[in-house]
């Protein structure tokens, strides 16, 4: 009964978010600044729950500027959400509103001819990274996974479609490393808690558990696995960065491999605390990962 009644909620909150933002959509892009002031009062009223798991996650290290951090957090959903929904006229008004930082690294990885697994996180703006390789002519197929009620995955699915993304939902390895072999480009967020489908390493100082899939995808194609963030400037534009590809050892064990892939997400969180959505439980059954 429990169960429904949180599927019933999300569900209408679904249908709310899609309804809002197709009246919000019909704006101009003048009206940006406005609903992000907007939304982010109703923010921490609709995810108070989420903000307090954030503050108690997030590493002693940032203490004196958890409350910076946080309301950053906050203001990075906000925009992120209205960047995806004002995507093209945001790039209308501004045509450098996204701007590329290691273009080398794609070049390099593409003349390899053994295809790109482009690595990002829940950090900065994740979602127009993929819109932006499709734009300069790099087609992204996007590994995905379901949102909590099918309605929300069709909406967000939409706008990746809309961008020319090709989303994979099912059998998304076997899927990918056939991409691969095709030299096509496959993108994924592996920074989400893998529970008993993951392996344990070390994350902020913390025992996690993370997927394998990256490492897997990279070993087996033998395409380049770059490590990609889009971080928000102060000017209000999106710097892409593509890094060099992470190097795994065939020899090496699993946690040993998935540690590299990790030790670069938790270097670029920490470059820019306040773009990572801290709220996602990382720790929480850390111990059912895999130790091999």
């Amino acid at each position: 009964m429990r169960d429904q009644l949180k599927k019933t909620k999300r569900t209408l909150r679904a249908w709310l978010i899609k309804g809002l933002v197709s009246m919000m959509t019909r704006l101009e892009v003048r009206a940006v600044p406005k609903l992000k002031r907007l939304l982010l009062k109703v923010f921490p009223l609709i995810f108070s729950k989420e903000i307090q798991r954030a503050r108690e996650l997030l590493p002693a290290e940032f203490a004196d500027r958890k409350d910076a951090i946080i309301a950053g957090m906050a203001e990075n959903q906000v925009m992120t959400l209205l960047e995806v929904f004002f995507y093209e006229k945001l790039l209308a008004a501004d045509p450098e509103f996204v701007q590329i930082e290691g273009r080398e690294n794609i070049e390099e990885a593409l003349a390899g001819k053994r295809g790109i697994i482009i690595l990002s996180g829940h950090f900065g703006n994740w979602e127009v990274m993929g819109y932006t390789l499709t734009k300069m002519g790099i087609p992204m197929h996007v590994m995905a996974r379901a949102q909590a009620v099918d309605q929300m995955t069709a909406f967000m699915n939409s706008f990746r479609e809309k961008r020319g993304e090709i989303v994979i939902m099912d059998n998304t390895i076997p899927a990918a490393l056939k991409l691969l072999s095709q030299n096509k480009t496959v993108g994924l967020l592996a920074d989400l808690n893998a529970r008993e489908r993951g392996y344990q390493v070390r994350f902020f100082g913390r025992a996690a558990s993370f997927y394998s899939a990256p490492v897997l995808l990279a070993l087996r194609s033998r395409a380049p696995l770059i490590p990609s963030f889009a971080e928000r400037q102060k000017n209000g534009r999106l710097l892409l960065r593509f890094e060099k590809p992470v190097e795994f050892d065939r020899s090496a064990s699993m946690c040993s491999n998935i540690q590299r892939y990790v030790d670069r997400y938790e270097a670029a969180y920490r470059r820019r605390p306040d773009l990572w959505c801290w709220f996602h439980e990382r720790y929480e059954f850390a111990g059912l990962g895999r130790t091999g």
